[in-house]
């Protein structure tokens, strides 16, 4: 009986120890809880934004990408003023997930500004001019887990005066949650033991009884 304990408790602790790391992530965005800090503040274009609804999608492996709208940004001014608006303000966003729940990572930055091309045309100075904004080309690195992470890189756009865009972001998964199997083979070991140490004193009281 106790070769079978021993067995089953080791084999037990062996698949939880060689348990692979989880191979993929499913990210969900959380709108209501993501925050754009846009620019309100004196001479400069008055920019604002909000988080997009996007999800759930699933990275697979290490390295899988998947690209989606993730915020909307504009401003509310009916026309670049060229001297005030044509200056760079920085603008950043903070970032909430449902999934993973525990997500955390830095602040997204980059910064904002109005900009006339030429006399006519979309962005031009008899139509009011536009607006851009230009992400950080370093992409933002958030954690979840156990050693999990996935980069966020945000898309730059540009909108109209009055008007907004779409922001685009791309998840690249960096590494995997690891589950962590230790403390479930130490529990499957003591158990074994346990059982074992149970049988060994029954089996003890067996042959006492039986010389008496």
């Amino acid at each position: 009986m106790k070769r079978y304990l021993l067995a089953a408790a080791t084999l037990a602790a062996v698949t939880l120890a060689s348990t692979p790391a989880a191979a993929s992530v499913t990210i969900e965005g959380d709108p209501a809880g993501t925050t754009v800090n846009g620019y309100s503040g004196p001479n400069g274009l008055l920019v604002s934004g909000s988080g997009l609804s996007y999800g759930p999608f699933t990275l697979a492996n290490v390295g899988s990408t998947f690209t989606a709208n993730v915020l909307t940004i504009g401003t509310p001014e009916t026309a670049v003023n060229l001297f005030e608006d044509t200056t760079p303000r920085q603008v950043s966003v903070d970032f909430s997930f449902l999934n993973p729940a525990d997500a955390n990572g830095g602040l997204v930055t980059g910064s904002t500004t109005g900009f006339i091309t030429g006399l006519f045309g979309g962005c031009g100075l008899f139509t009011g001019g536009c607006g851009t904004v230009d992400w950080s080309d370093t992409p933002t690195i958030f954690s979840f887990g156990n050693g999990g992470s996935f980069s966020l890189l945000l898309s730059d756009a540009t909108f109209a005066t009055p008007g907004s865009a779409n922001v685009r972001g791309t998840f690249t998964l960096i590494s995997n949650s690891v589950p962590e199997p230790a403390t479930w083979a130490m529990m499957l070991m003591g158990f074994g033991a346990v059982g074992f140490a149970m049988r060994r004193k029954r089996s003890t009281q067996g042959r006492l009884v039986q010389l008496a």
